[in-house]
């Protein structure tokens, strides 16, 4: 019973690689065949609604990518790039009829080599063109050159044969109950196309025709407007609509010529609407309108729709709410959009429509003003990490002092390491209370930052407090008070090294400067000082000297024995060397460091430097 159930369940799985070797388990008798039978039938029915579905949806998103064209022939190229995606053909293209010549010409191709095949114009009658731009439903035959059913024209045949097509499906586009061309797709080898493609061709026909149409309406309906609002503009309530929307434009030009912001800008939205109006930038994950839970959730929702449809949407929510969202698109992006709540009449969807507009400048402007501000920040950061032998000029000290640091008043320099999309997170919360008055930029996938000392201390207490796991393994390295424009090359070569010490320690928290680091911390902070070099010359001296004359990893051995409690099957291990290796390497060492070198003081000495050095290096432990 257990064995039959599993059966069952892979058989209800199209994508089950374990279904037919299941199989094998039922009984060989008489029973166990029809059940055989039976799971099969049953898989096959799952595999086949699959495909349905999967064909079902693309489809669909076919439907929605044309219903958001509003030109000829940009519809005409999706219908014909999406037919041969979703049908797995060499090519597809469109023909439309032209009734006076009784012919149909070929508008739209995909997939199609020669120009001779794009100029064929087939008389209706003829050819497998020619047969469906005048016919009820689908036709399509196997191989077109053995097709003696079909009537052939010699320089159609000359242009298929050079083009090497052979299997050919086509069916009728009809608008109302007129044909007005053909889909059709086509293979390069001979073959009966499935049941399956068949539907698809003809379903994509269909939404081609109702597109096509649906582009006549709305021109119709467009030359229909123009007129009836020429013919009414001398009414009162035309003139009314027309002063109201003058009123618009001055209001929404006046914000957007101002220092007012996102905030002025939907204040005087909402003053125009009578209602309050929210606005929402896609370009940042910040609301700029204090949009707030599932209103900001319908809101990001709502925007692609209104971007394909070029109008507002409208949806409902949870408690009743009606929302009504205009997308904000500039150059076919969707820069944001303006969100307001109850029903909208026409004037009022008018409006939006002005208000989205200016509300895509007016972020366009932003977005390009912050990526320039963030390139000024970035040359500043680099000025002051390796400035000019002349020294720093004014104008860079002056830059600097406008983010609060500058000769004489403590401030801290920082680099914060992490994924990229944490460190994302982290610097955009950092944007949020502190704006763009936070020095920071950009090396190598790090952010680096210079902050005066009360908000640098602000920055460590919300990293380093315990919700700061959210964060996903960022870390900052900081360096000592600084009191001098000059120091921050040093400091921030000192936060590189303590971040390299700190990947290596565990216990290391998620803000770390070399105090946090201990006897290793001291040597770091002071690196570049005559007592580390002489420590480090006066203890490893000769072992550093050998390895970089022969190229060995004495250095590395050491560490790692040291490391391993002097234990050598362990070291050998590490290493992924013999242990008879490691001797050798040790009684090396101890001809270089003497016989006492990993005895007592000695021992913590040389434990204490070897990590100083490989530290100081930049590079990780290679065990």
């Amino acid at each position: 019973m257990h064995l039959l159930a599993g059966l069952l369940q892979q058989a209800l799985d199209p994508a089950s690689s374990d279904f037919l070797s299941g199989l094998d388990l039922l009984p060989a008798d008489g029973q166990g065949q029809r059940l055989r039978e039976s799971l099969r039938s049953v898989h096959a029915l799952a595999s086949n609604a699959r495909g349905q579905r999967m064909l079902t949806l693309a489809l669909s998103e076919t439907a929605a990518a044309i219903s958001s064209l509003r030109e000829g022939g940009n519809v005409l190229r999706e219908i014909v790039t999406r037919t041969r995606a979703i049908v797995g053909t060499d090519m597809a293209y469109i023909s439309l009829n032209d009734p006076e010549k009784r012919e149909t010409r070929i508008t739209e191709t995909d997939g199609v080599w020669t120009q001779a095949y794009r100029d064929i114009r087939m008389p209706f009658g003829t050819g497998v063109l020619g047969n469906v731009a005048r016919a009820d439903g689908p036709i399509q035959v196997s191989d077109y050159s053995q097709a003696v059913s079909l009537a052939h024209l010699e320089h159609i045949d000359d242009a298929v044969a050079k083009e090497g097509v052979k299997a050919l499906l086509g069916a009728p586009m009809r608008i109302g109950g007129d044909i007005i061309g053909a889909l059709m797709v086509a293979d390069r080898w001979a073959h009966e196309f499935s049941e399956e493609q068949i539907f698809a061709v003809e379903a994509l026909a269909n939404q081609a025709a109702v597109a096509l149409d649906n582009l006549e309406r709305l021109a119709e309906l467009t030359e229909s407007m123009g007129s009836l609002e020429t013919a009414n503009r001398d009414k009162e309530s035309s003139i009314a609509r027309l002063k109201r929307l003058a009123a618009t434009d001055d209001e929404l030009f006046a914000a957007l010529s101002s220092s007012e912001g996102l905030p002025g800008l939907a204040a005087r939205i909402s003053q125009i609407l009578g209602r309050p109006a929210r606005l929402l930038d896609l370009t940042v994950r910040i609301d700029a309108g204090d949009v707030g839970g599932e209103k900001l959730h319908a809101a990001r929702a709502l925007i692609p729709a209104s971007r394909h449809t070029n109008a507002p949407v409208t949806a409902t929510l949870e408690d009743g709410t009606t929302v009504v969202v205009m997308a904000s698109v500039i150059e076919g992006d969707a820069l944001g959009g303006v969100l307001v709540e109850g029903e909208t009449a026409a004037d009022d969807e008018a409006i939006l429509r002005r208000a989205a507009l200016v509300l895509g400048t007016f972020i366009s402007h932003s977005d390009a003003s912050r990526h320039n501000r963030q390139r000024q920040r970035v040359e500043l950061l680099a000025t002051l990490i390796s400035p000019p032998a002349e020294g720093l000029r004014q104008h860079t000290a002056t830059s600097a002092a406008a983010y609060g640091l500058e000769d004489g008043s403590p401030f801290r320099v920082a680099i914060v390491d992490g994924a990229l999309r944490s460190l994302t997170d982290f610097e955009e919360a950092l944007e949020v209370d502190l704006g763009e008055q936070l020095l920071r930029g950009h090396f190598d996938d790090r952010l680096y930052l210079g902050a005066p000392e009360q908000v640098f201390a602000w920055i460590a207490d919300f990293l380093g407090k315990p919700g700061a796991r959210r964060w996903g393994g960022v870390r900052m390295a900081h360096s000592e008070p600084l009191a001098a424009l000059s120091e921050i090359g040093a400091g921030f070569a000192l936060a590189e090294r303590v971040l390299t010490a700190a990947r290596s320690l565990p216990q290391a928290g998620n803000v770390v400067g070399w105090q946090s680091l201990g006897t290793i911390g001291i040597f770091l902070a002071n690196a570049d000082s005559q007592v580390t070099q002489s420590a480090l010359r006066g203890s490893l001296g000769p072992l550093l000297d050998y390895d970089r004359s022969n190229g060995t990893q004495l250095c590395d051995t050491a560490l790692c024995y040291l490391d391993e409690g002097r234990n050598i099957a362990r070291t050998a291990q590490e290493l992924v060397v013999h242990p008879n290796t490691v001797r050798q390497r040790l009684e090396r060492i101890e001809s270089l460091l003497g016989p006492e070198w990993n005895n007592g003081r000695r021992a913590l000495d040389h434990h204490v430097l070897l990590v100083v050095a490989r530290l100081l290096d930049g590079s990780p432990a290679k065990h």
